[in-house]
């Protein structure tokens, strides 16, 4: 299997040394950039064209809604999965109404990110347990 490539996206050091300590778990995922900020997120995936986006919606500068949304323009094959703190049903639905695989509330990260990562490869959809829990019941394509 190829590896994927990961660009992971938040503005949290902490958030980002344990979104990556979930990915060594799996040798088939290659995390080619990090960054702490919308703006950059756009700019990394204009030129690295990364298999997967982990992008967190609060984020200095433009919000990760905002980042999704330009770089499904630029990154078209990019496919996005959201990890964030924010369970609100309504949110996660706007997040994937941009076209996103995935929606990883990050008290769920432990549990989920690579499932949702998997999913998103696949061109699956994929939400947190605590989503499905509270009702998700959405049915948007991976696109």
């Amino acid at each position: 299997m190829t590896s994927i490539k990961l660009l992971v996206v938040d503005d949290h050091e902490v958030a980002r040394r344990s979104i990556r300590s979930v990915l060594i778990s799996n040798p088939n995922l290659e995390v080619v950039a990090e960054t702490a900020d919308g703006e950059q997120a756009v700019e990394k995936a204009r030129d690295l064209h990364p298999d997967i986006i982990l992008l967190d919606i609060s984020l200095p500068g433009i919000s990760g809604i905002e980042a999704g949304r330009r770089i499904r323009a630029i990154s078209p094959e990019s496919r996005i999965v959201y990890v964030s703190q924010h369970d609100s049903l309504r949110m996660a639905e706007d997040a994937m109404k941009l076209g996103a695989c995935g929606y990883v509330v990050k008290s769920d990260a432990g549990r989920d990110l690579l499932a949702a990562i998997e999913a998103a490869r696949e061109g699956r959809v994929f939400v947190s347990q605590t989503l499905v829990a509270r009702g998700w019941n959405s049915r948007l394509d991976c696109s």
